[in-house]
């Protein structure tokens, strides 16, 4: 019988849903985008969905203009929930081009977070630079989510074999995961390239990579293709529907049982 974090069980347990691992898991991640939310919104996601959310992800550089105080008060939050923190790469490539990379990993540190990302977004990065961040975090004690892809540039699909190159190179400096960039797959294109995806998991293990996936129509197919286990990048809105989504019973899947990798809860 599917149950929380803290036991109890979830609403109506005579009827059955698709089980899954319970927290923490290793694998079937839902990592939430946070784009400078307050306390009482971040309580909120917690209260009605902490059970199905594994990974805050700190974007597009909000929390450059809050208060220390407010992210330490929303870390410890976040911890205690049993979810961890990364901080996007926004300030990663800011303190590359800075020259702060170093200082900037020990206050990530500092601050109660567990990991960065290294990605390229916004600045000319090498990969070979990259793998360098990627040490250079590891050694401040930090796990490392290095991003595959280009965010504003459908072209960087076009070679599967860069694409390749770019997970093997981050997998042997020592990233945690592999984020996959949703923008030139299933974002900003005319028609998405789910054989890129496909060709990807074929050759790297499913549980290192993490996939964006912003849209319902991303969503399902990830689930529904690849599985539940699948670990996926969403906006704080969507965790309740991916998790439906995860438990077979959403749309066509309802009450169906989807099949789930791992302990069951």
């Amino acid at each position: 019988m599917p149950t929380a974090a803290d036991g109890s069980a979830f609403a109506f347990p005579f009827i059955r849903i698709a089980p899954r691992p319970a927290k923490p898991r290793e694998s079937g991640l839902t990592i939430v985008a946070d784009r400078g939310l307050g306390l009482n919104r971040v309580a909120d996601i917690l209260d009605s969905a902490g059970d199905h959310v594994d990974i805050f992800k700190f974007g597009i550089g909000a929390w450059r203009v809050q208060r220390e105080d407010f992210l330490r008060r929303k870390i410890t939050m976040l911890k205690e929930a049993g979810v961890k923190v990364f901080l996007a790469g926004d300030a990663t490539e800011a303190a590359f081009m800075q020259g702060v990379s170093k200082q900037f990993y020990a206050a990530v540190k500092a601050l109660g977070a567990d990991a960065v990302e290294v990605s390229s977004a916004q600045v000319t990065m090498s990969l070979d630079d990259k793998c360098r961040l990627i040490g250079m975090a590891r050694n401040a004690g930090l796990d490392v989510v290095a991003e595959a892809g280009q965010k504003g540039h459908e072209d960087w699909t076009r070679s599967q074999a860069f694409v390749f190159r770019q997970i093997e190179d981050y997998q042997k400096a020592g990233a945690w995961k592999v984020l996959v960039q949703a923008e030139g797959i299933s974002e900003g294109v005319s028609s998405s390239k789910w054989d890129l995806v496909l060709n990807t998991v074929a050759r790297f293990d499913l549980k290192n990579l993490i996939f964006q996936a912003k849209d319902a129509p991303a969503q399902e197919w990830y689930v529904s293709t690849l599985g539940n286990a699948v670990n996926l990048d969403v906006d704080d809105h969507q965790v309740v529907d991916l998790e439906m989504l995860r438990r077979g019973i959403r749309k066509r899947h309802v009450f169906g049982l989807v099949g789930s990798l791992g302990d069951a809860e």
